[in-house]
């Protein structure tokens, strides 16, 4: 007697049999690999940058298959940092200290940009790299395809009405139409993406599931090399911070790599990213490599690692971009010392703000407001000392009056008004020990 489940089914349960049988046909077969298992001592070293078809950019900072972003606020100048840098790399030129292994050829994809607006681009962008980093206009009208067509290295493609992925269909077919492309530019990813940024599972949909299978190779296995192109998406920055006080070093601390509007993903896929942030000065923005920044190679005057430079608008009325210079830095730091005068109590640098080289506020400056008055809700508080002479941020305040709790010179209790402070002993001990 056949013994199989479906026969066993037949011989003692005949009625479901058909069913039985037709719900088998249905069911999935054994599932396989999609891809290829590679032993992890078959991957070969890695080749050196001159004669690796992969490699983008010095020190791996970019290899083909990886993507990257450049993100800024509105009206920074993206299209035309995008652009001068997109000529230097053409042309196996660093831009701004990112350097590629060889001169690349670009595709750029950009949707906010008229015909007008790129070509005024381009012409105050060759003088200037004339006029200011020594390049040859005849190198630069070569790579431009200026005279002949047939020896551009960058080639703009303007897509409309694409999204999505019907713009990474757009985007296959340019690499496979537009032979040797190296690495792709796409201005804005908003424009492209099409969908709400916030959310993780749409852009890995977009990246990992669409963009991904575009430009990598899946079946190279363990040979480098197959992947197809590089890209780099140009990005908006998140909205800026309400608060004086944080909007100051945004985007300049540890988190730099997470200033692009969205969600997580945006950072888990790039693999390197750089954000162009405003300064104190009109025209002069910091350069922050947020991610893989010490790959490249940037360092201060003593050789130890740096992973913000500044550049800067031109100021003579031609549009480009330079970059930023010791007197800059020199402005720059003098900048940040006035504007904290400003901002602080009166203080021993003359200005009526602080010295220079002392906080402007501390636990101790909100430990003396309770004192002086008490009874007052949180709210008011914060109201109190965001008035002149002081004028904190609610944030700053919340801060130290947390800070003055956990060093037991402040207790905290709950009302129907919200959190009430009061001075402590060990706080009033405090007071006493400080300096009129």
């Amino acid at each position: 007697m056949d013994s199989t489940p479906l026969a066993l089914v037949k011989a003692f349960l005949p009625e479901q049999a058909a069913a039985v049988e037709q719900a088998i046909t249905v069911l999935p077969g054994r599932r396989h690999m999609s891809g290829k298992a590679v032993p992890l001592g078959q991957f070969p070293d890695p080749r050196p940058e001159h004669s690796n078809p992969n490699a983008l950019f010095r020190r791996g900072w970019l290899r083909k298959g990886g993507g990257g972003f450049i993100i800024a606020p509105s009206g920074v100048g993206k299209s035309v940092f995008t652009m001068q840098c997109a000529i230097c790399w053409s042309l196996g030129r660093a831009a701004f200290g990112v350097e590629p292994v060889r001169p690349l050829k670009i595709l750029v994809i950009q949707a906010e940009d008229d015909n007008e607006e790129v070509s005024e681009f381009r012409n105050c962008i060759t003088r200037g790299l004339v006029s200011d980093f020594g390049f040859s206009e005849a190198e630069i009208r070569l790579a431009l395809g200026w005279d002949d067509p047939a020896t551009a290295r960058v080639i703009f493609y303007k897509a409309v009405g694409k999204f999505g992925e019907e713009f990474v269909w757009d985007l296959e077919g340019c690499l496979n139409d537009i032979a040797g492309v190296d690495l792709v530019l796409v201005n804005p990813f908003q424009s492209y993406f099409g969908g709400d940024c916030s959310k993780n599972a749409e852009l890995s949909q977009f990246f990992r599931g669409w963009v991904d299978p575009v430009i990598k190779d899946p079946e190279s296995g363990a040979g480098f090399g197959g992947d197809r192109a590089g890209v780099i998406f140009v990005h908006h920055t998140n909205k800026p911070p309400n608060e004086r006080d944080e909007r100051e070093n945004w985007g300049l601390d540890m988190f730099a790599a997470y200033i692009g509007a969205g969600g997580a993903e945006i950072v888990n896929w790039a693999r390197c990213i750089l954000s162009i942030m405003p300064s104190q000065i009109q025209g002069l923005y910091r350069l922050i490599a947020g991610k893989r920044g010490r790959r490249l190679g940037w360092v201060d005057v003593n050789g130890k690692p740096v992973y913000c430079r500044l550049v800067k608008h031109a100021d003579d009325g031609w549009i480009f971009w330079r970059e930023g210079t010791p007197a800059d830095e020199e402005a720059l730091r003098e900048a940040r010392q006035q504007k904290a005068g400003r901002r602080g109590a009166v203080g021993g640098d003359g200005s009526g703000g602080k010295p220079p080289d002392q906080t402007v506020y501390s636990p101790v400056t909100v430990l003396s407001y309770v004192d002086c008055h008490p009874g007052l809700s949180e709210k008011k508080l914060c109201d109190g000392l965001g008035e002149k002479p002081l004028e904190m941020s609610r944030s700053t305040v919340q801060r130290l009056l947390k800070q003055g709790v956990e060093a037991g010179w402040l207790t905290v209790g709950r009302t129907a008004s919200g959190n009430r402070y009061d001075v402590t002993e060990k706080g009033r001990q405090k007071l006493d020990s400080c300096p009129l």
